[in-house]
């Protein structure tokens, strides 16, 4: 078991150097982790809540008087379940190869990046000056830009897709999850107005008794 755990951890930090090698290995030969990925995911909406709150007061303009824990966490964590969902049914009409839980491992794996910058970001900021934030700006811009190439590159080799193509199914992927969403937003306005004639029906006739 520890020996399966050392695998997993390893590849997922050799996806980080060698994205393209580490993902070939996950899509074909079963080296990711699905657990590891959903950890990953998790442990990221949990950070945008601590990064929301305990970023330096240098850098941080967030008003922590209207903050929601949960809504910060569902947002994030939901919003790229949306992403997974959205490409998985995009890459479906393409003719991708890459199931949902190559997605998941694909999205999570490419996390890591970011998420260590988001950490180094929030310890930094409580101790920099004004003139130093520059610095902590451009450690997260580099965490940021090497996720999305991770993103790119993991879509790219699970869905056996050129750099042109991977590039128009995110841009489809975004186009699905707005309709995912609006249909969404439909549904529940609908039971919402469904539920609400019931309840005045249910009123009128008990007052009429």
């Amino acid at each position: 078991m520890k020996e399966v755990v050392k695998e997993k951890l390893s590849y997922l930090g050799r996806s980080i150097t060698h994205p393209f090698d580490a993902f070939y290995e996950i899509r074909f030969r079963g080296k990711g982790s699905v657990p590891l990925a959903v950890i990953i995911l998790l442990f990221f909406g949990v950070l945008q809540c601590v990064s929301y709150q305990y970023t330096g007061f240098i850098i941080n303009t967030n008003d922590l008087a209207s903050m929601n824990s949960i809504s910060i966490f569902l947002t994030w964590v939901l919003g790229f379940v949306l992403f997974i969902v959205s490409n998985w049914s995009v890459t479906t009409l393409l003719n991708g190869k890459g199931n949902m839980m190559d997605i998941l491992t694909v999205v999570s794996y490419s996390l890591v990046p970011l998420t260590a910058t988001l950490i180094f970001q929030v310890f930094a900021s409580n101790f920099i000056i004004l003139e130093e934030a520059m610095i902590v700006y451009v450690i997260t811009g580099v965490g940021t830009v090497w996720s999305l190439f991770m993103l790119l590159a993991g879509l790219c080799v699970i869905h056996e897709y050129g750099f042109g193509k991977t590039l128009v199914s995110i841009l489809l992927t975004f186009v699905a999850a707005a309709i995912i969403m609006f249909l969404g937003i439909l549904f529940f306005t609908l039971i919402e107005q469904m539920v609400m004639f019931v309840i005045s029906v249910g009123q009128e006739f008990i007052r009429r008794l």
